[in-house]
């Protein structure tokens, strides 16, 4: 079977850009994107300094998470391997950009959807090479059939050490580099500052943070994962010789490989084996000369989206709960109105995600031509299906129906509510590129703020429509659990929990004692937890204050409200500022 990839000699590579201009030209790729790019990193101090190149592009994995993650399969993976994409399905979501660990893929800024480079299939289709490999004047680029013996890019991954980009991400690139610097291929090892080597650096993109990650590594905080690199190694990475395996993928070298060259970095989540540095000697400072500029896919309508989901998740049921357990009595208004305050949750939730698309006139397309394994396209279908079972349950309170009839309806409802607060998770999970996404704890923090943002809407419909006590209590009751559960989530889950690559930990530094800390710990943890847990705690344990109470119950969950969003426009701002390339 043949399995195209690439094989990137950077012992050779003179930096000269060609390939990107021959790219450019053949795919006709729009000034400001790149479906291929030099990097160059400087390392050292005068007079005993060095320049680093690296080319990147596309890895075409071999099990390629822009693939999976993509709703209308758009993105896809052909038979020769080569990871491929149709322009005319593609809906502007993208959330193959989050899914990508190594930055390849873009958003024309002319046609609205995501490109990236495809080994130029329509060459290789007619037995040619890719246009940056005809152009290479150093013949550095080298295309072939790796499951070929007789390939050069075969024979040459044989007899000579490689290594690929972010192995720890499970992907098994297959573009393999050959004595290509660490320092040019770890994204968190150089700093990015306001200028390149030849103009200013463009903020607002995933490397105007690097410098505050650099200036935080002796602390330990996120770029040492065995505590066992000193801090005169900050910044820098080093080739070392190692007769352990190498992970699967990771590594390609002379014959079976079992004393293949590893790269191995201080901000590494593996633990460093008996080791010999290499000849090259450790230089600090290392600092990006010239890289290309890559925006943050997404911004804060995403951030809107995950707290309008929560409401239309909560609000609905809080209500049945109650109502279906018998906790407390539940009159057809406020049945009415919880079920409209989440009908509208959901509305709202889908205006921000059709709003969102580069390519919203193509919306519907994701439910017609569903890619099964995308958790988008999964959580399309859970939005609609909640959307309907709630408007029939939302109309059947309205003509009177039986409450056994309600009751039955509203059970399959429910389960479709909690679907709809949980399916991020996994959608979040298949986001590859943002490994602050990938913590195990989501999934909790999802639960406990659907259950504060159902009772802080609640609660305000209750002291209007004179609600009994006994209902505002189990409100009250709600916003106390979701409140505690929140704080232990976030505090135990994410500020103090460990992160098992250098990606996750350097984005928990941003959210937890970085430009963030603000959104985390004051939105978060103390409007979005201790708040709701502190009025509430006072309701319930002074029924004697009664109404003078509820104002200030109804206070809180406001509050509780403001600072959940507050939390999710940094966390999803957090995921996207470390650098992926």
């Amino acid at each position: 079977m043949t399995t195209f990839a690439w094989v990137i000699d950077q012992t050779s590579c003179i930096g000269c850009h060609a390939c990107t201009t021959a790219c450019k030209a053949e795919n006709d790729v729009p000034l400001g994107v790149n479906r291929t790019w030099v990097k160059y990193v400087e390392r050292g101090t005068f007079p005993e300094t060095r320049r680093d190149i690296a080319v990147l592009r596309c890895n075409h994995c071999e099990e390629p998470p822009c693939v999976e993650v993509c709703p209308t399969s758009a993105m896809f993976k052909r038979p020769d391997g080569i990871v491929d994409f149709r322009t005319d399905r593609c809906i502007g979501c993208k959330a193959c950009i989050q899914a990508c660990p190594y930055d390849a893929i873009y958003i024309d800024p002319e046609e609205h959807v995501a490109e990236k480079c495809n080994f130029c299939s329509h060459r290789v289709d007619q037995g040619l090479l890719p246009a940056c490999v005809v152009v290479c004047p150093t013949e550095s680029l080298i295309f072939g059939d790796i499951a070929n013996p007789a390939s050069r890019a075969a024979q040459v991954i044989a007899s000579k050490p490689t290594t690929v980009r972010r192995p720890e991400q499970g992907t098994r690139p297959q573009a393999y580099y050959v004595g290509a610097s660490p320092t040019a291929l770890d994204p968190l090892a150089a700093v990015h500052e306001d200028r390149y080597m030849w103009a200013d650096r463009r903020t607002g993109g995933a490397k105007d943070f690097t410098a505050t990650l650099s200036a935080a590594a002796p602390a330990g905080s996120m770029a040492v994962g065995s505590g066992a690199a000193p801090p005169s190694l900050r910044g820098t990475m080093l080739p070392v010789l190692t007769g352990v395996p190498a992970p699967l993928g990771a590594v390609r070298g002379p014959g079976s490989g079992a004393a293949a060259a590893v790269v191995q970095s201080p901000l590494s989540s593996q633990p460093a084996a008996p080791m010999a540095l290499a000849a090259e000697a450790a230089r600090p400072g290392a600092r990006v000369a010239f890289d290309v500029f890559h925006p943050r896919p997404w911004g804060w309508k995403v951030a809107l989206y995950l707290w309008t989901k929560g409401i239309g998740a909560g609000a609905f049921g809080l209500i049945f709960i109650a109502a279906a357990l018998g906790l407390a009595p539940v009159d057809q208004a406020t049945r009415l109105v919880a079920a409209f305050i989440s009908l509208a949750g959901v509305g709202v939730t889908t205006i921000l995600l059709v709003a969102d698309l580069k390519r919203p006139e193509r919306f519907l397309t994701i439910l017609y031509r569903a890619q099964r394994r995308s958790w988008l396209a999964i959580g399309a279908f859970i939005l609609v299906g909640y959307s309907g079972l709630l408007g029939l349950w939302w109309l059947g309170t309205l003509v009177a129906f039986d409450d056994g009839i309600l009751t039955i309806l509203g059970w399959p409802t429910l389960v479709l509510a909690a679907g709809t607060a949980l399916y991020t998770m996994f959608l979040l999970r298949q986001c590859e590129a943002r490994d602050l996404w990938q913590r195990p704890v989501t999934g909790v923090v999802l639960i406990a703020q659907a259950t504060i943002l159902g009772s802080a809407t609640v609660l305000p419909a209750l002291a209007i429509l004179g609600a009994p006590d006994a209902l505002v209590t189990v409100a009250a009751g709600a916003l106390l659990a979701g409140g505690a559960l929140n704080v232990a989530a976030l505090v135990l889950g994410e500020a103090l929990a460990s992160h098992p690559t250098a990606n996750g930990r350097a984005a928990a530094h941003l959210l937890t004692r970085g430009p963030f800390a603000t959104a985390f710990w004051g939105g978060g943890v103390i409007l979005g937890g201790l708040l709701p847990v502190v009025v509430a705690a006072i309701w319930l344990a002074a029924p004697a204050l009664g109404a003078a109470a509820l104002p200030m119950l109804v206070a809180g969950g406001v509050g509780a409200a403001v600072g959940l969003l507050w939390y999710e426009l940094g966390f999803i701002a957090a995921g996207q500022a470390v650098p992926i390339s």
